[in-house]
């Protein structure tokens, strides 16, 4: 398709819609590289009947002169106000609040990205102007072209837009083999996981589980979810699952996932009872640390979490996979592991009428504010 072929933009605006986008859905992202889970139509479609809520779901889907599905951006509405005051209708990613989603984008080929963009764009700021004032795109990869393509209309145009935030998710790069990542590792590591790994050997039986069928995930994914309440129920935010909303999500979403071989459930007992736990996706080649889980109060000398850290970056080199994702936060047990990083940033861009200036004003009236309380 040439970047400037025509394109059909529609919306997708209910849950029952969105179901029957799957299959369509699926087609489309494997013509796009290096994509992440946090993309595929489980995710977003688990996370919208668990987190939209009030919100409006403003999904558009981008087709070519032959009908052909060549573009998805993956929104929502957020209706809200600003400072309590003015109200504020921001388009953003769908999978962007809650559940720390990463890599977002508009699912496009690279080869129909500019033509997909430029559409969106247009519709965006003619048939759709008056439905939003601030348009939100989250935890998108630094390197997507996206962020090249919409930054480049918003020049031409002498629209204003601002990077509002960024992170980073560090990475493993895997070697072909365990013998050659242990060699990497250096001797001070390897040393103190042999020490940690024979402080928990001599407390009793150790051993190793993943859960992974459907049938398995169920159990392991509660020992999980005890395990991650038990080292933050102390804490402020009472973690993940301290929520609801957040534990039926994913308790949903890997059930769903673990049908297609997408989630790994870890586990590290200690005499048959679990005292970690990982929970991470297998997709396309790539591993992703995504939460963990551990007694504090079993064996910390022996730290049972970051052994298992260990044993599952090993189970991913055996199992071909090319990189471990630790995914977002900068912690420095992931620092310390990681080989690499990638960039996650969130750029807002305005509308151009009144109200989307004066949110604009407020965004700088926030920021000014924090400087002088300091």
């Amino acid at each position: 398709m040439k970047a400037n072929a025509p394109l059909t933009i529609r919306t997708v605006t209910t849950l029952d819609e969105f179901k029957g986008l799957a299959g369509d859905w699926e087609q489309l992202l494997r013509t796009v590289p290096g994509h992440s889970l946090f993309l595929t139509w489980e995710w977003l479609y688990y996370w919208s009947t668990h987190y939209l809520r009030d919100h409006r779901l403003r999904v558009l889907l981008a087709f070519d002169e032959h009908e052909r599905l060549v573009g998805i951006a993956p929104f929502s509405l957020r209706i809200g106000r600003d400072l309590g005051l003015i109200p504020m209708r921001e388009l953003r990613f769908l999978g962007s609040e809650a559940v720390c989603s990463a890599y977002l984008d508009i699912i496009a080929g690279e080869r129909d990205k500019r033509a997909v963009c430029r559409s969106l764009y247009r519709y965006l700021f003619n048939d759709a102007r008056n439905d939003w004032d601030i348009l939100t795109l989250s935890a998108m990869p630094a390197e997507s072209s996206t962020i090249d393509e919409w930054n480049e209309l918003y020049d031409e145009a002498g629209k204003v837009g601002a990077v509002v935030g960024t992170s980073c998710c560090p990475v493993i790069r895997l070697p072909g083999d365990v013998d050659t990542y242990r060699t990497g590792l250096g001797r001070n590591k390897r040393y103190t996981v042999q020490r940690k790994t024979t402080c928990l050997q001599r407390a009793g039986r150790m051993e190793y589980a993943r859960a992974t069928s459907p049938a398995e995930v169920d159990a392991a994914f509660e020992s999980l979810v005890a395990l991650h309440q038990k080292r933050w129920s102390l804490h402020a935010n009472g973690g993940v699952f301290a929520d609801d909303r957040s534990r039926q999500f994913h308790r949903e979403v890997v059930q769903v996932l673990s049908e297609r071989g997408r989630v790994s459930l870890d586990l590290l007992k200690l005499d048959g009872r679990p005292i970690a736990a990982i929970y991470g996706f297998v997709y396309e080649g790539c591993y992703s640390f995504y939460l963990p889980g551990f007694d504090p109060l079993a064996m910390p000398k022996a730290s049972p979490g970051l052994l298992l850290l260990y044993h599952r970056i090993e189970a991913a080199i055996r199992e071909g996979m090319s990189t471990v994702d630790l995914l977002q936060g900068a912690q420095p047990y992931k620092l310390e592991w990681s080989t690499d990083r990638r960039r996650l940033v969130t750029v807002r861009y305005y509308n151009r009428h009144v109200r989307a200036a004066a949110l604009k004003l407020c965004e700088g009236a926030k920021q000014a504010i924090k400087i002088l309380v300091r």
